[in-house]
């Protein structure tokens, strides 16, 4: 008797060019999930495990994520696993269980090479969690997860064993207390664009963005800003940039057909917010004609922050405090 109901059952790839993606290390992985039944929009989800890796080369390393037993991502949001470990349950033959069904990965790989997500909606999605369901024989009764390795990855010498793994929706706080985003400055066509990267959000999310500036002898104040017509929206507080974010990167606005970053030149400060032991003091000054040392942040509300980064950047500001010029490398930044 199979176990395979469409809709309960959701799929994810995780590898060089597909829907997921590793993003802290070997602990913690961030998959598009895809139901096999009449849902069309994926659940991003993180898998989190005490003891976790990918055992082979970055990019070449493919794995399948596949939750059974949930109709919603409600139901899915918490489920443990105590991890699977191929060798162990397969008494040595993980590569030769694998590999029966190699004919079926490799449908799959084109499929998803191809365009993401619609590979999971066809009908080699669905035989692939056919197979891992009934072929392989790992899935029991009710709501649990299960990532396994393709014959991809153990034709390379490699498996992927977890203890204590966790799936959690990627939803509110949980991606922050995982995952920290990277970004990069650079000068274009005479202004400062900024990019960003391994977001902790779903798509489409608001998030609110700013500048801390950097000073030894207090505690960082935080940059005002003015709404300008060519500029991205600016929050009620004034110290929030209403960004969006899509696949994990930042974008000015809600227009995913866009690119992504942002246009630093954009933004008119007004002023500066100071938080002092007790108070926080709102002031006009405003940094005209020189440089300035400053880091981006994203704001939970008002002006406590999820994250701040680590590493500055200086930027040269004109007669009105515009960004018009950075120093250093375009590279990504912690």
């Amino acid at each position: 008797m199979t176990l395979y109901s469409p809709d309960t059952t959701w799929i994810a790839l995780l590898g060089g060019g597909f829907s997921g993606s590793v993003l802290a290390g070997g602990s913690v992985f961030q998959f598009d999930l895809w139901n096999m039944g009449t849902k069309r929009l994926p659940i991003q989800v993180l898998v989190t495990g005490k003891r976790a890796g990918v055992m082979a080369e970055v990019g070449t390393a493919m794995a399948v994520l596949l939750v059974t037993g949930c109709r919603t991502e409600r139901e899915m949001d918490g489920i443990t696993s105590s991890g699977l470990d191929w060798e162990l349950s397969f008494g040595g033959d993980a590569d030769a269980a694998l590999k029966s069904g190699a004919k079926v990965f490799r449908e799959v790989m084109m499929a998803a090479g191809k365009a993401t997500g619609e590979w999971a909606l066809n009908e080699s999605g669905k035989r692939l969690a056919q197979f891992i369901m009934n072929d392989l024989g790992v899935v029991q009764p009710g709501r649990q997860f299960n990532l396994l390795p393709t014959p991809l990855s153990v034709s390379a010498g490699a498996g992927i064993f977890y203890e204590w793994q966790k799936l959690n929706v990627l939803d509110g706080e949980i991606g922050w207390n995982y995952i920290s985003p990277k970004y990069a400055v650079e000068n274009r066509s005479g202004s400062v664009y900024m990019r960003m990267k391994d977001i902790p959000v779903k798509d489409g999310t608001t998030i609110h963005l700013g500048f801390g500036v950097d000073e030894w002898l207090s505690i960082d104040p935080d940059i005002k800003w003015t709404q300008t017509p060519s500029g991205p929206r600016i929050g009620r507080s004034k110290l929030h940039i209403e960004c969006a974010v899509y696949g994990g990167e930042l974008y000015q606005d809600h227009n995913r057909n866009g690119s992504p970053g942002i246009n630093l030149s954009q933004l008119l400060p007004s002023g500066r917010s100071e938080t002092g032991m007790f108070t926080v003091t709102q002031t006009s000054e405003v940094k005209k004609s020189g440089k300035l040392t400053v880091y981006p942040r994203i704001f939970k509300f008002g002006n406590y922050p999820y994250w701040s980064a680590d590493d500055t950047m200086t930027v040269h500001v004109d007669d009105d405090g515009r960004f018009v010029k950075v120093d250093g490398s375009s590279g990504y930044r912690d």
